[in-house]
């Protein structure tokens, strides 16, 4: 009964947004990102809702044509009990190379120092960020079916690759998009599967529903974890 109540939810804010919603400038995935960029002139304001109370903030800017600029700000414990975490914030750095065409993927270089799980006491995050990565990406097989492959640098003092590969999908034409990504290849037990919808509200606004980690109930690798992400897009 409740899957019935969801569905018919979904299909009618659909059917209601669905002349409205704007899936052109998808730069990020859940945890992996695209090589698609902001425009120039524009922005993208989002705050992520995940575990122990805890929310991400993120603000990036389209400064030029090729590249993107933002900064973000962990704080945990916002909701419940004990001492609020406040990280370090963080920068973002994006630089498209290549736009792509019909044959060839674009390509896109850039820096996310944003991990996730701020630990005091190391003054580092317990999930690093991706660090320094490179990323292609091009539709594939079907329409609106896009799939982005990558590698970073996130741990400098042991520097190796390690590789991300994301996939996302419309499911109802410019209002609902389905998500599916491997974060960390390479990096064995670490590796994480994630999962995603993205709702598209109005053409600037979009809520995405994810399920993170969807491999482990490890709770030191912090387990199959629900998160909740808002984001708004315009232009100044």
């Amino acid at each position: 009964m409740i899957k019935k109540i969801v569905f018919v939810l979904i299909a009618v804010l659909s059917v209601n947004v669905n002349s409205f919603a704007n899936q052109s400038n998808i730069t990020y995935l859940i945890d992996t990102p695209t090589d698609s960029i902001l425009d120039y002139g524009s922005y993208d304001l989002q705050f992520r809702l995940f575990s122990n109370g805890g929310v991400l903030s993120k603000l990036n800017f389209g400064i030029f044509k090729t590249l993107n600029l933002g900064v973000s700000w962990e704080l945990s414990n916002i909701v419940g009990t004990g001492n609020v975490v406040v990280a370090v914030p963080t920068l973002q750095l994006k630089f498209n190379i290549y736009e792509g065409s019909q044959k060839v993927p674009g390509f896109a270089i850039g820096y996310d120092g944003q991990g996730f799980f701020y630990d005091e006491e190391e003054a580092d995050f317990l999930q690093k960020g991706k660090g320094v990565y490179f990323v292609a990406g091009k539709e594939i097989l079907l329409p609106t079916l896009n799939l982005n492959v990558g590698v970073n640098v996130n741990d400098f003092k042991d520097a190796r690759l390690v590789g991300f590969v994301g996939t996302s999908i419309s499911i109802i034409e410019e209002s609902l998009t389905g998500m599916l990504e491997c974060d960390n290849i390479g990096k064995g037990a670490y590796t994480r599967l994630n999962a995603g919808l993205r709702l598209w509200i109005t053409e600037n606004f979009d809520i995405d529903f994810i399920v993170r980690n969807l491999l482990t109930n490890d709770e030191e690798k912090f387990g199959c974890e629900r998160i909740l992400k808002l984001s708004y897009q315009s232009r100044f």
